[in-house]
């Protein structure tokens, strides 16, 4: 009998990250923003999966394989942390929250606000979201022209401005909405820059900055000096941060609850605003797919408006939702940077590169999705959805760190879609297309024209 054992072969050499060129000092920076999603489209199409550029001083890494980016969010997500980048944008205007922080820290700030995101807690704020867009539904005459996403995005700040404060923000919609606009222009426009701009630079860009931040942190200071006062737990998301308890029974101070209920306030509203943006202009080329909502609707609700206790038996419904956020999701691209030096689908990045995962890019590539460009809900079925590539489909990302508030997410653009569907018919003017503009989340940068058709629920 042979002694003999047979070789190990060797690990494959880590390949280097195919670079695109750029400008001096700039890099790629000014491409970049001119149209981040599609300047990362033709890179890709170019040379494959994993790219390398240059964004001022930073290297950035492109990852456009769900195999990748499933590796990277949830298999190996302790090598992963918040990018610097992200940490020193986010911070300057959202403070230290759950967005920016990692390690230890950020462990005990998501345990101590996950009870705010538990489904009886979140099923309370079901009957907000109806009656809200109930409201908006009687405010529209009958051919009017709006502009839908306007119309979603104060409706959305509303619902969270009741569910997060217990506060009505109707009256106050158009300067809270103002101020998180800027905030999100501004916060886009610092990531091409080399350095950060300090709080004291007296540009017009930095005033309106400060001006934001601080009509938002006025009404939130406020908030939390008369819950410290009354100690009552109003129902609502601030109750949760103000009267929970970390393990040592000890609690949040001021600046923490301000930075948590900012980075609430300012995630909470616009991506899902920006979501049923999205679907209103797929629907409105769909009417096929509209009646056999109004359908499901009519069968389950019988003439009720719709509740949280409706959704498991709307089940069309939510394929409709899942298969327009694979085609618009929101946050089209999110990022990570590796503790340590990695190889990723066989190419190394070291420690500090700035790692992008584009959802926007995964969900409409052909490999994972049959004819991805076609507007198929039965993608979704139970059955489909078991089948779907693993990683392929990650709207709200993956792992430890997918967003804490999917579920809130999820049941608001089901409840309101079913109430707008119930009551109206999507109509988009004809030859109308939109410019996606794909920053901190992806929106129509014309915004969404429409003309108000009501029905009989």
């Amino acid at each position: 009998m042979s002694t003999a054992t047979q070789a190990v072969p060797a690990p494959e050499t880590p390949r280097e990250v195919p670079m695109i060129p750029g400008q001096f000092v700039l890099g790629s920076a000014k491409a970049f923003h001119a149209n981040s999603l599609e300047f990362i489209r033709k890179a890709q199409a170019l040379h494959g999966d994993v790219v390398h550029f240059k964004v001022a001083m930073f290297d950035w890494y492109s990852v456009a394989h769900p195999d990748d980016a499933y590796d990277i969010t949830v298999t190996r997500a302790a090598l992963f942390h918040k990018p610097k980048i992200n940490k020193r944008i986010f911070r300057e205007f959202l403070g230290n929250g759950v967005l920016s922080s990692d390690g230890d820290y950020w462990k005990a700030q998501h345990k101590l606000m996950q009870p705010a995101f538990h489904k009886q807690r979140i099923d309370a704020y079901g009957q907000v979201m109806v009656q809200y867009t109930q409201d908006l539904l009687d405010e529209w005459q009958q051919g009017e022209a709006r502009d839908f996403r306007t119309d979603m995005t104060a409706l959305t700040l509303r619902i969270v401005g009741k569910t997060l404060f217990n506060r009505d923000v109707k009256a106050g919609a158009k300067t809270v909405g103002d101020a998180m606009n800027d905030i999100n222009e501004v916060l886009c426009a610092h990531i091409n820059l080399p350095l950060p701009v300090p709080r004291w630079w007296p540009s017009a860009a930095n005033r309106r900055k400060l001006k934001a931040i601080g009509d938002i942190e006025g009404i939130i200071r406020g908030i939390v000096a008369e819950r410290r006062a009354s100690e009552a737990d109003e129902g609502d998301l601030m109750s949760t941060l103000v009267h929970g308890q970390y393990e040592d029974g000890t609690r949040m101070n001021d600046t923490q609850i301000r930075d948590e209920a900012m980075t609430l306030f300012f995630a909470g509203h616009e991506t899902t605003a920006h979501a049923l943006t999205w679907m209103w202009y797929i629907l409105a080329h769909h009417p096929d797919v509209v009646e056999k909502v109004k359908d499901e609707l009519a069968r389950v609700l019988q003439g009720r408006t719709p509740a949280v206790n409706d959704l498991p038996q709307l089940t069309y419904l939510e394929m409709v939702v899942k298969e327009s956020m694979r085609l618009w999701p929101s946050v089209w691209t999110f990022m990570r940077e590796p503790v340590e030096d990695v190889i990723v689908g066989g190419y190394r990045i070291p420690k500090g590169g700035q790692i992008m995962i584009s959802p926007g890019l995964m969900q409409r590539d052909p490999r994972f999705f049959d004819s991805p460009m076609e507007f198929r809900p039965e993608r979704f079925t139970k059955e489909n959805e078991k089948r779907l590539h693993r990683g392929a489909y990650m709207p709200f990302g993956a792992g430890p760190r997918i967003c804490q508030g999917k579920a809130f997410a999820l049941m608001e653009a089901r409840l309101i879609l079913a109430c707008l569907l119930q009551r109206s018919v999507p109509r988009i003017p004809e030859g109308f297309v939109p410019t996606p503009v794909p920053q901190l989340s992806q929106y129509p940068k014309e915004g969404m024209p429409f003309v108000v058709e009501k029905t009989a629920s």
